[in-house]
């Protein structure tokens, strides 16, 4: 086995190039490319629901000697809609993290870095794993978010979730696009 700093392990007798760790900063932004997606989606799945809620009850204020008043049913309905906003938010988050680490190892936000989730082994995520992944997450930010901050400090560039689901985040490769001679 060969180790190069800042590499995985590359057998000998292996061709290619040894993938490169991605950093803190760089994972750091495309987890927030990742937020501003689930934000906006975010954001459309309130306003829709909302309007929803809203339209089946038009008396959410009531007037009393000509003074506007809350009524309790509207503080309970209300209640209700941000509990759905809320667990369909969890819900669509858990699915766009988890499907797209399942379904190609990297979300948009990892897309647009160049980064990739790869298991130990160099094979992509399962379900499984990529679920195994995402409760790493919530452990990872349950500990005061000690968890992705480690990602800065450890050798091989894996947070908690990382250690747990047994996965490292490389930089894939970059296309060099050669010119012919023309062009120079």
């Amino acid at each position: 086995m060969q180790n190069i700093p800042g590499t995985l392990e590359v057998d000998e007798g292996q061709e290619g190039v040894p993938a490169e760790y991605a950093g803190f900063w760089m994972r750091l932004g495309a987890f927030l490319i990742d937020g501003l997606i689930l934000s906006v989606i975010g954001w459309v799945m309130t306003a829709i629901l909302f309007a929803s809620g809203f339209a089946l009850d038009q008396t959410i204020f009531g007037e009393s000697a000509g003074v506007l008043t809350y009524s309790t049913s509207t503080t309970a309905r209300l209640s209700g809609i941000w509990l759905t906003i809320w667990i369909t938010g969890m819900v669509i988050e858990v699915l766009y993290f988890v499907g797209f680490w399942a379904w190609r190892g990297q979300t948009p936000g990892k897309i647009a870095l160049g980064i990739k989730i790869i298991r130990a082994d160099g094979s992509s995520l399962s379900w499984g794993g990529a679920l195994l992944r995402y409760l790493g997450y919530i452990v990872s930010a349950v500990i005061i978010y000690i968890g992705f901050i480690w990602i800065a400090f450890d050798g091989r560039k894996q947070g908690i979730h990382d250690k747990i689901a047994d996965t490292y985040v490389i930089r894939l490769p970059r296309k060099r696009v050669i010119l012919p001679e023309t062009y120079s």
